[in-house]
């Protein structure tokens, strides 16, 4: 999580949706950084609704914005996939070494408590009426909308470099896997429907 204060923007970072690389481009701006514990530096909508924000407003008494991307929900998970199979832990209990890929998802969506770490992109940015809670949301894959609003909010040309990459293992993933994702988890996959249709989700007021 990272927070700026000029640009009244704070940004939070979703697991496995390029937010390293995002937040090694701004890293030099932010007025407060938290990259440790993994939980807080990854914390979602609700937790800082619930913890930092009304810090945040004691502190600078004005209303601030959150940004945040999303990834279409199975590539996360082949993210995921591949990260899970990188040394040196190919004997942990999350690895994924050896299993093969719709093996994990259906893992995945059964809750197996040897992934529980991977979440849920709706539940990162939502509440618990279907409601966004994010301010902006970003498509993963247009990253040029990303570079162009902060290079607005900024006022200084952003772009992003490949940071913490997962190693390229070819991953094929069928059509009636996505599928079966998108059944499993509606919320996430209409979300994402949201996302996607412009590359931007806007929600003002949050």
């Amino acid at each position: 999580m990272l927070y700026f204060h000029r640009e009244r923007l704070v940004f939070l970072e979703v697991p496995k949706t390029g937010s390293s690389a995002v937040a090694h481009a701004l890293r030099g701006f932010a007025t407060i950084e938290v990259h440790d514990p993994p939980h807080l530096r990854h914390m979602n909508i609700g937790t800082f609704n619930a913890r930092a924000r009304n810090h945040l407003k004691t502190a600078f008494p004005w209303q601030v914005e959150t940004a945040a991307v999303m990834r279409e929900p199975v590539d996360r998970l082949v993210s995921w996939y591949r990260y899970l199979q990188r040394p040196p832990v190919p004997g942990a209990p999350d690895s994924t070494t050896g299993m093969e890929f719709a093996d994990f998802v259906a893992a995945v969506l059964a809750d197996d408590p040897r992934f529980e770490g991977i979440g849920r992109q709706d539940r990162f940015l939502m509440d618990h009426h279907d409601r966004p809670q994010v301010t902006h949301v970003f498509q993963y894959d247009r990253q040029d909308i990303l570079a162009a609003f902060l290079t607005d909010r900024f006022a200084m040309p952003i772009s992003f470099s490949r940071v913490n990459v997962s190693r390229a293992a070819p991953v094929e993933v069928p059509d009636e896997l996505r599928d079966k994702v998108a059944r499993a988890r509606p919320r996430e996959a209409a979300l994402w429907r949201q996302v996607s249709a412009r590359g931007h989700l806007h929600s003002p007021g949050v």
